[in-house]
């Protein structure tokens, strides 16, 4: 059967990893469709994988940006549209135009990644980009919404959620509400990115982590790449993941334990600025403060079980696919070098400035 997704964030790095695993999926070691020890073709596996074929209607501000070109050029299942957020006509434009050329299928399932807008930084535009796409996709009868938020402390400290973290929380609210009139959603709820140690920029998120955090407090972490994985099992899915959230953990860490495991993948420590710079941001930096109350609240919650469903959200993601390790995740050659300064909203401009 064939599904149209429309995928938002398209040329960020979940929106890449959803495209990635939905044409060009690989077995996963959770599945028994394909058993390691099974021969095979590429092709042949994907047969044994995929019931059904995917479009991808990639949703971009700018379809002439290398990125969107890149994509248009490589993938015949791929079609750039191009649309903001913050203008509801152009969205409502792309769904009605899929439907009228889709042979009246429509868009079947939607891949709801917003901008991140920064640490510190209002975002109640984060929450009407997210509002507006779950309302198109009930209007448009979407089967399968998937949102892809953030993991947090739970309901214990929902109070004390702010910024962007009370923009994901509404937005989900928002869902589980429209659930009640028709929209299949799912709740991605990922953990702390493994990508958020690449490059210059990461040096610093480590040190002002390990300056910042408790000796023992453990953070959750995940490669983007697996956020993609977990979502792609969703969509093959998705009567199975309907009207539940997935906590897209690969594990939880100390930074103690995420410098052995660097040692041991590469056979160096973490790279790091200097101990009294990243006391001094976080002695200068609210937004940084911020950032490690957050991270300690978070694993009080799931230690303290003032989180109750947090293991069975994890579990329901581990389920869907086996996520990498930090260790296993550099060891296969990944360490985000190719990261650019302000992928995540962050620059050592706003970290000296105190303006995250």
């Amino acid at each position: 059967m064939h599904r149209n997704i429309l995928v938002t964030g398209a040329t960020g790095k979940q929106g890449i990893a959803l495209i990635k695993a939905l044409l060009h999926p690989v077995p996963d070691q959770n599945s028994q469709q394909v058993p390691p020890e099974t021969p095979g073709t590429e092709s042949e596996i994907r047969g044994d994988l995929e019931e059904h074929t995917y479009h991808i209607y990639a949703l971009t501000r700018n379809a002439s940006s290398p990125t969107a070109k890149s994509l248009a050029e490589k993938e015949a299942h791929i079609t750039v549209v191009q649309g903001d957020l913050d203008n509801p006509g152009s969205i409502r434009t792309i769904f009605e135009n899929v439907k009228k050329s889709g042979e009246g299928r429509g868009i079947w399932g939607v891949f709801t990644v917003l901008a991140f807008p920064g640490l510190g930084v209002e975002a109640d535009g984060e929450e009407r980009q997210g509002k507006l796409l779950a309302d198109l996709a009930l209007e448009f009868g979407v089967e399968c919404f998937l949102y892809s938020s953030r993991m947090g402390g739970g309901p214990r400290y929902e109070n004390e959620l702010k910024l962007s973290g009370l923009a994901k929380r509404n937005v989900e609210r928002y869902c589980e509400e429209l659930g009640g009139r028709g929209l299949g959603w799912t709740i991605l709820r990922p953990g702390f990115f493994m990508e958020n140690f690449g490059g210059f920029i990461g040096s610093i998120t480590a040190a002002v982590l390990k300056a910042g955090l408790n000796p023992e407090t453990e953070n959750a972490y995940i490669a983007s790449e697996d956020i993609g994985n977990i979502g792609a099992a969703v969509f093959r899915d998705h009567e199975k993941y309907k009207f539940q959230t997935l906590g897209v953990v690969a594990e939880y860490k100390s930074m103690n334990q995420m410098e052995e495991a660097h040692r041991r993948a590469r056979g160096k420590s973490m790279p790091t600025i200097p101990w009294v710079f990243a006391w001094l941001l976080l002695k200068s930096n609210k937004a940084t403060q911020e950032l490690i109350q957050d991270v300690e609240r978070s694993y009080h919650a799931r230690i303290s079980g003032e989180y109750p469903s947090c293991e069975a959200e994890l579990e329901l993601a581990r389920s869907a696919y086996k996520m990498k390790s930090y260790e296993e995740w550099l060891s296969q050659g990944s360490d985000a070098k190719e990261n650019t300064e302000g992928w995540n909203q962050v620059s050592i401009w706003k970290l000296i400035m105190g303006k995250l």
